[in-house]
């Protein structure tokens, strides 16, 4: 029972959030700046979930590591082919690759 309330609450309070956020733009007319600057969100969001995963090792900002290898080669693959298959095909098999060689 605690668990149905729990999830109950929780869809109350998402509900409410964004809908409170489409009645108060739907009466107003939001400027193009915050228009501009609201579609960068997304991207800012990965990047601060990405980014720690990538640079940290152990605990500590890490140059020199299986991720950030990884990372590197599958931002060059997205930069220059925009294809998102071949990102994660590359990322992941330079991950395993690395990590075999980096590992004792």
């Amino acid at each position: 029972m605690e668990f149905a309330l729990l999830i109950l609450g929780m869809m109350v309070v998402t509900y409410v959030t964004r809908y409170s956020m489409i009645v108060i733009l739907g009466r107003w007319e939001v400027p193009r700046a915050v228009t501009l600057a609201l579609t960068f969100v997304p991207m800012a969001a990965f990047a601060a979930i990405i980014a720690p995963e990538i640079l940290l090792h152990k605990g500590e900002i890490a140059l020199v590591n299986a991720r950030f290898v990884a990372g590197l080669a599958a931002i060059l693959v997205a930069a220059f082919t925009r294809r998102i298959l071949l990102t994660i095909i590359v990322g992941m098999g330079t991950l395993w690759i690395v990590q075999a060689f980096l590992s004792p």
